[in-house]
């Protein structure tokens, strides 16, 4: 499969699930509180973390290690090492945790340790084996079952959790458990399609080689995650639950850029580096640079849209105790667009191995979002976590253009992103400050604005779309 091929596999994939949970949402809102709904976002802030620090980030390391070895049982022996050391790592982890439960309580002073923190923590352990599996499916580009089993077990969790949350009314305690028993069940389902792919066999050097690669990654993931999660931290603790609820709603809203730009990202990581390793340097970056330039027009019109309709969406479909969440969309959506890029360039770095680089760049970062957050969240409160994640997002993206540049490196196509820029921007503004009494003109009006900007687009950059099909499938 190509990388329109599997991006479109993986577009679904993201797209069935963000409709189902927007369908769910409601529901969901409808009967937890703002509080249930701040618990059950911050032990998943906490559980994002600890899915990177079980494995010690092992599983990440596949994308590009796999491609040091050229031998078929080698690269099932690969597969091996990592499955039992991320096992092992991970199992440990667990017990440790549970060990030290009067610590990790302290994260979340108004959340209990039973039986909130263990649930969370069983179920990160069980989601940290289906890493590897999902990992596999996309280095070998196999994007059809990727999305398949993971869309499949979106809905079987909803369902649970509906039960549990509507029928059951069992609040924030009722989604977690739904959760673990999800991940439960499709554990086997996972590994039912792995047995022609991993050899149960440990090898040191295979070890070491991945240690090598992934290690140096962590402390820029746990950068990352400072800048992405940790500010639901110190809003707990300045405020509580509910207002958690009310910004991670607003934080899941602004999520809805990453639709493509996540689908694209597992289809593209497996593709960039076939081509970067294949290829010549001039016909690779060639060929990459139109891709990364439809990729980022896409992300930026994502990015509008999201922005666009925030206060329609929220209007029509969300229950009015999470109204303040609709001021944080644009703002986090727009951060989202400079990680997103980010990553792109994150991507020119890893395949120089230059992963310190990376990890130099989200600590730094990292520092700069705990300061900002810590003076602003006492001070304009859910506002001002968003503009810490902006302005920190901001630095991420100069800092990663700026290190690319030494690397790998594929330049943007800025005469390109600014007409994009030229046009989007007046509009969203124009919107802003123009007042609709009447909500279904407001919304009719925004949609056929944007069908016209899609045709529009469609016709200025028609000839890039058709290379990079002709170049990717």
């Amino acid at each position: 499969m190509g990388l329109v091929k599997n991006t479109s596999f993986y577009t679904i994939g993201a797209v069935l699930p963000k409709i189902g949970a927007f369908v769910f949402l409601p529901i969901y809102l409808k009967y937890l509180t703002p509080s249930d709904y701040g618990i059950v976002s911050s032990l998943h802030v906490l559980n994002t973390i600890f899915i990177v620090l079980f494995p010690l980030s092992m599983p990440r390391a596949l994308y590009r290690v796999y491609y040091d070895y050229k031998c078929t049982e080698e690269k099932k022996t690969l597969f091996g090492t990592v499955l039992i050391s991320v096992f092992t790592i991970a199992i440990l982890s667990m017990f440790l945790l549970f060990l030290l439960k009067k610590h990790v309580q302290e994260i979340y002073e108004s959340i209990a340790f039973y039986p909130y923190f263990a649930i969370a923590i069983v179920t990160v352990f069980i989601q940290a084996l289906h890493i590897i599996p999902n990992i596999i499916f996309q280095i070998k580009e196999r994007a059809d079952l990727f999305v398949i089993i993971n869309v499949l077990l979106f809905f079987f969790k909803s369902m649970i959790c509906l039960w549990f949350i509507v029928g059951l009314d069992r609040g924030a305690l009722g989604y977690l458990e739904a959760e673990l028993i999800a991940s439960i069940v499709f554990l086997p389902i996972y590994y039912s399609f792995m047995y022609d792919e991993i050899n149960l066999s440990w090898d040191k050097n295979i070890f070491k080689n991945v240690l090598n690669f992934s290690l140096p990654i962590i402390p820029g993931i746990l950068s990352a995650w400072i800048l992405n999660l940790s500010d639901r931290i110190f809003i707990e603790r300045f405020f509580s639950t509910t207002e958690v609820g009310i910004y991670s709603l607003g934080y899941q809203i602004s999520g809805l850029v990453l639709i493509f730009s996540v689908a694209f990202k597992k289809a593209y990581d497996p593709y960039f580096y076939k081509i970067a390793n294949s290829r010549s340097l001039h016909f690779a970056k060639r060929q990459l640079y139109n891709t990364n330039f439809i990729f980022v027009i896409v992300l930026l019109f994502a990015t509008f849209v999201i922005s666009f309709f925030a206060k329609e969406g929220i209007d029509l479909f969300l229950d009015k105790k999470y109204y303040l969440s609709i001021q944080i969309i644009p703002i986090i959506s727009l951060a989202y667009l400079f990680s997103q890029n980010s990553a792109l360039l994150n991507t020119m770095m890893y395949q120089e191995k230059k992963t310190h680089f990376v990890m130099y760049i989200t600590i730094i970062s990292a520092i700069l979002n705990i300061l900002l957050n810590y003076l602003l969240i006492p001070r304009i409160g859910i506002m001002g976590a968003a503009y810490a994640t902006l302005l920190s997002f901001l630095m991420v993206f100069i800092s990663s253009y700026l290190l690319a540049k030494k690397t790998y490196f594929i330049p943007y196509n800025s005469k390109g992103i600014l007409t994009v820029l030229a046009i989007l921007g007046p509009i969203y503004y124009i919107f802003k400050i123009i007042p609709f009494s009447n909500l279904y003109i407001s919304l009719i009006a925004k949609i056929v604005i944007v069908f016209i900007i899609i045709v529009t687009f469609f016709r200025k950059f028609k000839a890039d779309i058709l290379i990079m099909f002709k170049q990717t499938k």
